[in-house]
């Protein structure tokens, strides 16, 4: 019996949709008003956006009449501990210091929940990992945090993303603008492969893995079958193929890359895929299944 992919990717049915999943506006410590930020998100033709408001969740029937993006209702639960992003809650999400609490809260709504820029701050360390191990039933983190570029920490947080994965965690990870000032918008994004209409069918895609992370570079074609995996990406100068503790195992200085699953790269893979300067994307991870016998 040969190695197994599993992969949370389609191969048709499906609509690539772009869009950002953390957004703050003048209703917390945004500086520009709602209606400013879907308007700045449309022009970048981005085609979904949550609007994530501190600890608030900002009503967004009035605004989605007047816009074609599908807006999402969520908030950032920042108070009393490390920030969470709830996606697609009916009503905000109490903010309490037991962060068990809040992800439980969301998920009873129906909602996502998703830890926030792990690394951010001097000792980068906003979420403790040991936090990270302890808590359960979050939708994934974020990988990448855009407005982490301009303060104290990392905006990048594959190595946490690793550790979870290698401890046997299935969780899927997001680059986040956390837009707060104009030049915070379109620093990162995901795209997901929709199957309907409406904020459910963008959450449902982020929920099942079906969407990958980026910081500029476009992924065209994602395809896992038969212990070989494909991946095309335009305008990608390199594409490099992460194992367990975030070993690399394969790359290609290339923009397409096809390889095969031996079996002996640990329980996952994950592949990211470079651009010009810091421009990257990432897929989420495809975990591997050996025969019994080898």
């Amino acid at each position: 019996m040969a190695v197994k992919i599993e992969s949370a990717y389609l191969d048709s049915g499906f609509e690539w949709m772009r869009g950002n999943l953390h957004a703050h506006t003048s209703v917390s410590d945004g500086v520009l008003s709602p209606e400013n930020v879907i308007a700045a998100y449309e022009k970048l033709g981005h085609q979904f956006l949550a609007i994530s408001d501190h600890d608030n969740r900002t009503p967004l029937d009035a605004l989605q009449r007047k816009t074609a993006l599908t807006l999402i209702h969520a908030n950032e639960v920042s108070a009393k501990g490390p920030h969470l992003l709830t996606l697609n809650v009916s009503s905000a999400v109490e903010p309490n210091p037991d962060r068990q609490v809040v992800i439980d809260a969301a998920v009873a709504q129906g909602g996502l929940a998703i830890l926030n820029h792990p690394n951010w701050e001097p000792n980068y360390a906003h979420y403790p990992h040991e936090l990270m191990e302890r808590l359960t039933g979050y939708t994934g983190i974020e990988i990448f945090n855009g407005v982490v570029e301009f303060l104290p920490g990392s905006p990048l947080a594959t190595d946490r993303w690793d550790r979870l994965l290698s401890a046997g965690r299935r969780v899927w990870g997001f680059a986040n603008d956390d837009a707060h000032f104009p030049h915070n918008i379109g620093l990162a994004w995901n795209v997901a492969q929709v199957t309907g209409k409406g904020p459910q069918a963008v959450c449902d895609a982020l929920k099942a893995g079906r969407f990958y992370a980026s910081t500029g570079v476009e992924i065209s074609r994602i395809v896992a079958r038969s212990g070989m995996l494909f991946v095309y990406a335009p305008r990608a100068q390199c594409i490099r193929v992460v194992s367990e503790y975030g070993r690399l195992v394969y790359l290609a200085e290339d923009s397409e890359m096809e390889y095969e699953v031996t079996g002996d790269e640990g329980a996952y893979i994950r592949v990211e895929c470079y651009g010009r300067g810091t421009r990257c994307a990432w897929t989420q991870p495809f975990f591997i299944t050996k025969p019994a016998d080898a």
